[in-house]
């Protein structure tokens, strides 16, 4: 069969074609080692290399698994990732958080040499990202769950960049290491709600990535710590759930001292930013 009539015949098995047509289209294409979705109109009457294999991920997108975890990777501000169900899926806020970090370091510390700190990094897409960006000469990364450390290490890998990575809560393993940071980003578990969050995120993301207290004990945990991380000054820049404003100003004014925040909002016009000065 081409890929033409296989994405046909697909597309009458979408319960919403107008949406998830383009899902098809991207498992053809890299059924076929085509490279971009206008690629798939060029190359259209070529035979499906491996037709077993598209319907079984055809199957697995059916039931509502993301379909970066069926290929295995994903795209994060136009690098490429490794990602599976160990790992949350990067997404565009994620991208605009590493966006904010990158254009705060360049104002704050120029073109000096910076370690840089990330925390709750799951796939280390904001560690990996920043290093490509920015002058890096120690990289730090940290999870709570070994599971992710072991896909952040095979993207640094994936991506020539040399990293010190920690298993632990938070900043623990960090500190205990005497690590000196001057830019800090993290991607902690923020979300309160539940029902809040996509069935399909709900069955397949890893839960320890996504849901946190009422009493943001892991923001605690981090500016509890943050004092005997930083460097000379240091940077901080989280992404944070759009709910959160009040509760972090709290908790920022309680637990840290000398220190100036604000917050972003993001594309969508919400502050899933976090911002913080310490000199």
């Amino acid at each position: 069969m081409t890929l033409y009539e296989v994405y046909k015949d697909s597309l009458k098995k979408l319960t919403n074609p107008d949406s998830d047509e383009i899902s098809v289209r991207i498992l053809l294409c890299h059924n076929n080692g085509i490279k971009s979705m206008s690629g798939f109109y060029i190359h259209k009457d070529e035979n499906i290399r491996d037709l077993p294999l598209f319907s079984a991920q055809f199957e697995r997108f059916l039931k509502g698994e993301p379909i970066q975890y069926i290929l295995g990777e994903t795209e994060f501000l136009g690098l490429d990732f490794k990602v599976d169900n160990r790992v949350l899926i990067p997404r565009q806020e994620t991208e605009e958080v590493v966006t904010q970090a990158y254009l705060r370091a360049l104002q704050m510390f120029g073109d000096h040499v910076i370690n840089v700190a990330d925390v709750c990094c799951g796939s280390g897409v904001m560690g990996i990202a920043l290093v490509k960006k920015l002058t890096v000469r120690y990289l730090f990364m940290s999870d709570i769950s070994a599971d992710a450390i072991e896909v952040a290490k095979e993207n640094a890998k994936r991506h020539d960049v040399i990293a010190n990575f920690f298993v632990g809560n938070a900043c623990d393993e960090l500190v205990k290491a005497g690590a000196k940071v001057d830019l800090f980003v993290a991607n902690p578990p923020y979300i309160l709600n539940k029902e809040e969050v996509d069935e399909s995120v709900l069955k397949y993301e890893p839960h320890l990535a996504l849901f946190t207290d009422e009493k943001l004990q892991v923001f605690t945990d981090i500016f509890e710590k943050l004092p005997k991380l930083k460097n000379k000054q240091m940077l901080c820049v989280f992404e944070i759930g759009y709910d959160l404003k009040d509760k972090l100003s709290e908790l920022i004014k309680n637990t840290l001292k000398n220190v100036t925040f604000g917050f972003v909002k993001d594309i969508n016009g919400k502050e899933r930013i976090l911002i913080i000065e310490m000199r």
